[in-house]
């Protein structure tokens, strides 16, 4: 035997005695993404875990790494396969939950000998301290009531797991490969960041490992480029992968409602820019790696991002891949954020991109721990980007505490007016384990009440597997500051935000009227239920009559996140998408669009609000005639006899021009772009261009979009 010394853990515990296996240890890993039009992601946490355990073990040839699972398997298949596996990993997130935990069950009923591992975000960490409790020995009244026994509540009710990994897993993986050798796991005492029933019934939480820095990621190895994710691609020649990538690990931000920095404990560390970043993005190039996610937390927060994107502009400009790039963008972007996702654009890369806000009241953000930038900041950057033309998209969730549906209207007004004519992406606060927000005594001092829902993603099949195992997740549905009521009303108000303005079937009439006072939001508001006043119109009626129903069934567990339709590819579509398929499949554009001229006629008219006349008309004309729709065979000549299109493209680029009458001809171009089956539109226009919100003539669309991706 021989003694190795492990990077101690915060608390002092025993060192690992290490040993020669005596026979081959077979390992298992199992990851489950997304699956969907033949793509998938390559299992970064496993790859991670195998290639760092490659490296590091005591005896490494003394370990077979079986390829991981990927596959939605039934739980007899993936028993049968990982039963032969000494010990079996699982990464278990919030969209696999109840998969992985049907393997490992049926797993150690075929061979009670494996031994089952789990890590991830959603395995329940009872030590995790939040920043008002944050101690270095915190009381159990610190931890208080339920959350206390999270994780031994975790171990009782799934007793075939053997061990659950909190933290960065990769050096804990690789402790227990090598205590595997010395007496298959029985002795636990000396693993760090680990929790176990031991064989007498006790729970045990010993203590975790301080996270890695800068200098020891730097020494931990890359799948990619250790060709962990050979075997895997050997084995499905007809996938196409998109890779997950890590250039940092950490968030500085503890927002209430997210993990992602309390995860690891708030500090951001680096990989390597010349021996890690620059070779794994020439890799997805070399290996024609169609699209990369980005996984940092906050892309663009350090200058060095502009470099990395640099690094992907080059693999583009050698191998003509990657075709896309997905970030999630720095939280309190600066100038370099900006130049970071400009280089992207420049070189065909970039995807819109999410300029997060998550809430415009000042009192929501405080409660939730969210620093947002300035917004005088905020729209700057947002400007730089529309004047390079950077796609950018707003983020809002709800309902988050002191929030209410006036601050959502509000915040919906000031983003509008300031030029976000993109995109802004609502969205329903969900409740996972470790975030602050799913702790008991917040959610009571808040009010927060949520309703159990299946996990679907945005633009999935119903079914992506015949597993028979639905996943699930807890959808906050209202909160003490807005009550069921008006929790409803704040999501039909997003919907119909989306459906007349980002959605673009009445962004120029909205545009146009807000230049003689008319705020957005009025605008906005007119369309839910308002338009009754002024007398029947029943296209507008079922519209808001579906939205209210809609929101109904989901606050009361009946109704998905998203709408299905089986005819229309048989997938998820957003609320305000499935609205603008069916007045298109339908033919009821031109009823609406004359519904909606009367009513805004009636609603100027009410408030006394002047424009030229004719004016109102042709914005509407013009907008009409702008939608994409299928089957076009020829251009369209539009006479106009004011500018209102010019009007229109210099306000997307806050550029303020007059409007001028006179004699204007507009030549639309349907040609250039054609859909010549309503399966295509749906897929090419009315999915692929959500993210863009290029749902109008003379803006090509966007590339192949992704399931499960705003």
């Amino acid at each position: 035997m021989k003694i190795i010394p492990l990077i101690p853990a915060s608390e002092s515990s025993p060192k690992p005695v290490i040993k020669k296996p005596s026979k081959k240890i077979r390992v298992g890993l199992v990851q489950l993404n997304n699956v969907f039009s033949g793509q998938t992601y390559f299992p970064l946490s496993v790859g991670l875990l195998q290639a760092y355990a490659q490296k590091f073990l005591a005896y490494p040839e003394d370990y077979e790494f079986m390829i991981p699972i990927i596959d939605w398997l039934r739980p007899e298949e993936a028993g049968e396969i990982l039963s032969n596996a000494d010990i079996v990993g699982y990464s278990m997130y919030g969209w696999n939950e109840q998969h992985l935990l049907t393997y490992a069950k049926e797993v150690k009923k075929r061979n009670p000998n494996v031994i089952n591992i789990f890590g991830g975000p959603q395995v329940p960490d009872s030590h995790k301290q939040f920043q008002r409790t944050r101690k270095s020995d915190p009381s159990p009244e610190d931890l208080k009531r339920e959350r206390l026994g999270w994780t031994e509540e975790f171990h009782r009710r799934n007793e075939f797991i053997d061990l659950a990994c909190h933290g960065e897993g990769e050096r804990v993986f690789t402790a227990v490969l090598n205590q595997m050798a010395v007496d298959n796991c029985r002795n636990k005492n000396s693993l760090p960041s680990v929790s176990y029933l031991d064989s007498d019934g006790f729970f045990h939480h010993n203590p975790k490992l301080e996270r890695m820095n800068d200098k020891e990621l730097t020494e931990t190895p890359s799948p990619y480029l250790e060709g962990v994710f050979d075997p895997l691609v050997a084995k499905y020649p007809n996938m196409v992968f998109i890779a997950m990538w890590e250039t940092n690990r950490g968030c500085p931000y503890q927002c209430t409602y997210c993990d992602w920095g309390g995860a690891i404990e708030d500090r951001v560390s680096k990989y390597p820019m010349e021996t890690r970043i620059h070779p794994e993005a020439l890799w997805f190039g070399r290996r024609e790696i169609r699209t990369v996610f980005c996984a940092d937390a906050n892309y663009g927060i350090f200058p060095r991002d502009v470099q990395i994107s640099e690094y992907l502009a080059e693999a583009k400009r050698l191998y003509d891949f990657p075709k896309g790039v997905s970030v999630q963008n720095a939280k309190n972007p600066k100038e370099h954020t900006v130049r970071a996702l400009i280089v992207l654009e420049r070189a065909g890369l970039n995807r819109a991109t999410v300029m997060a806000q998550q809430s415009m009241n000042p009192e929501t953000l405080k409660l939730v721990r969210r620093e947002n930038m300035k917004l005088d900041e905020y729209f700057k950057m947002q400007k730089m980007a529309a004047k390079e033309g950077v796609n950018t998209m707003t983020d809002i969730i709800f309902p988050m505490p002191a929030e209410t549906y006036k601050s959502i209207a509000g915040g919906i007004e000031t983003l509008i007016s300031n030029g976000q004519h993109n995109r802004i992406q609502f969205g329903i606060i969900s409740l996972w384990p470790n975030t602050e927000m799913n702790d008991p005594e917040y959610q009571e001092l808040h009010g927060i009440e949520s309703v159990r829902a299946k996990i679907i993603n945005v633009h999935g099949k119903k079914m992506t597997a015949d597993s028979g195992i639905d996943e699930w997740q807890y959808l906050a549905i209202a909160t003490k500051s807005m009550p069921r009521s008006d929790w409803v009303k704040s999501r039909v108000l997003t919907w119909m935000t989306d459906v007349v303005y980002f959605n673009k079937l009445l962004q120029i009439p909205a545009i146009v009227l807000n230049r003689y006072g008319l705020r957005y939001i009025d605008f906005i508001e007119l369309f839910m239920n308002n338009f009754s006043r002024f007398g029947d119109y029943p296209i507008l009626s079922e519209i808001y009559s579906f939205l209210i129903k809609t929101a109904q069934d989901i606050q009361d567990g009946r109704q998905e996140e998203f709408v299905h339709s089986k005819k229309w590819l048989d997938i998820y579509w957003p609320v305000g998408e499935y609205i603008f398929i069916k007045l298109c499949v339908e033919n009821k554009f031109e009823e609406f669009y004359k519904e909606v001229e009367n009513v805004l006629e009636l609603l100027l008219r009410e408030k006394s609000i002047n424009i030229p006349n004719g004016l109102l008309h042709q914005s509407i004309l013009l907008n009409r005639a702008l939608i994409k729709v299928p089957f076009q065979t020829k251009d369209l000549e539009l006479r106009l006899s004011y500018n209102v299109w010019d009007i229109y493209k210099s306000t997307l680029l806050e550029n303020k021009l007059e409007l001028m009458s006179g004699n204007y001809t507009y030549i639309i171009d349907r040609t250039s772009e054609v859909w010549n089956s309503w399966e295509e539109w749906y897929e090419k226009v009315v999915w692929y261009c959500n993210r863009g919100g290029a749902y109008m003539y003379g803006k090509k669309n966007p590339h192949q979009e992704i399931a499960g991706h705003h």
